[in-house]
């Protein structure tokens, strides 16, 4: 289904955006083989998770019927989660713009006039809102009292040092900015037919359906990690911290390069000055989010859980098969249903 396609890779990052410092090497995410060093099941290669997991009860114990219900609040919160990003704003052109608005711009900088990497919108507008959005200097404010419609010059002065791009630290520059619309009132929208289309489905009912399906599997998610916190692992492998490093990375600097910055300037806007300062910040978490691979392994080693091209496909990740390879997925789908599920589906539901 779309709508799961849409959401893997946010379940991807929740589950497997995980780093640890000793890593040595700190790939580029065009060189980064996800599916390097798993097996064809999805379980990492030449290790035996169950060797370094000791697991707590995890058949046969309690569960709320709740769980396997899907709640108003629940649907009502993932359909105007989807609203959200149809709706229209009406756009304000004819008033000047004051603070706390949210505005379109663009905008194309310059050091000593010469336009430096990552200071131009390339006509494609972004918006900001004023008093909330980060930029640098007094950026935003000085756009305060101008008209859309209008475009002119404002200065600013680089900070110093300037992680996002060190050669720009402490500089003067001059952006050019034209003002395209302010942001007005949300205009109605309901979930339609057409917003189902565009994820992959006939029917605003499909739609519906499908996230129910969705929410049912999150709250077994979270009972089997509320289960597993009692599980211990009394060692994680160099070669998991190694590959959950490396797949952190590669992550990352897809991310910051489809929002138009390297991984340098998109750490600078999270308030790390470097590479090495956010992941030594994120050890201890890291090492956490290591040991949940470790735990789900030893669970499908005992079970004899596999992942199957079918789960890939239905789990809605089949889009991402030339990208990130079967292994990585069928990881994917063992971390994020397939385990899950069985500890779920094999409990004793409350009376």
């Amino acid at each position: 289904m779309k709508f799961k396609k849409a959401i893997a890779l946010l379940l991807a990052a929740a589950l497997l955006a995980i780093s640890f410092t000793s890593c040595t090497k700190k790939p580029d995410s065009a060189e980064f083989d996800y599916s390097a060093g798993l097996t064809d099941d999805g379980y990492f290669a030449n290790i035996k998770a169950s060797d370094y997991v000791t697991l707590p009860t995890y058949k046969g114990v309690s569960i709320s019927a709740s769980v396997f219900v899907a709640s108003e609040d629940a649907l009502k919160e993932q359909i105007n989660g989807i609203l959200s990003r149809h709706t229209s704003y009406d756009q304000i052109t004819d008033r000047a713009v004051a603070d706390g608005d949210t505005i379109n711009i663009d905008y194309v900088g310059k050091v000593d006039g010469v336009e430096f990497s990552g200071g131009n919108t390339n006509g494609a507008g972004t918006d900001v809102t004023i008093g909330v959005t980060q930029y640098i200097d007094d950026f935003l404010e000085q756009l305060i009292g101008h008209t859309p419609g209008e475009t002119f010059d404002i200065e600013v002065t680089f900070p110093d040092p300037y992680g996002g791009n060190p050669d720009l630290s402490g500089k003067d520059a001059v952006f050019t900015v034209t003002i395209n619309h302010i942001q007005g009132d949300a205009m109605n929208t309901e979930l339609t037919n057409e917003i189902a289309a565009d994820y992959g489905l006939d029917t605003k009912d499909e739609l519906i359906s499908d996230i129910e399906e969705w929410v049912i599997n999150q709250q077994k998610l979270q009972f089997f990690d509320e289960l597993i916190a009692e599980a211990e692992c009394s060692e994680i492998p160099a070669a998991v911290l190694e590959y959950v490093q490396n797949l952190d990375i590669a992550y990352l600097t897809s991310y910051a390069k489809s929002n138009g910055m390297d991984l340098n300037t998109f750490l600078s806007y999270t308030g790390y000055d470097s590479l090495d300062a956010y992941t030594s910040k994120q050890t201890e978490t890291y090492k956490e989010d290591a040991t949940r691979y470790m735990i789900v392994q030893a669970i499908a080693e005992a079970e004899g859980l596999t992942a199957t091209d079918a789960d890939i496909t239905a789990a809605g990740y089949d889009g991402y098969i030339e990208t990130h390879g079967g292994p990585y997925l069928k990881m994917l789908v063992l971390q994020d249903k397939i385990v899950p599920n069985f500890v779920a589906d094999n409990a004793v539901v409350d009376s």
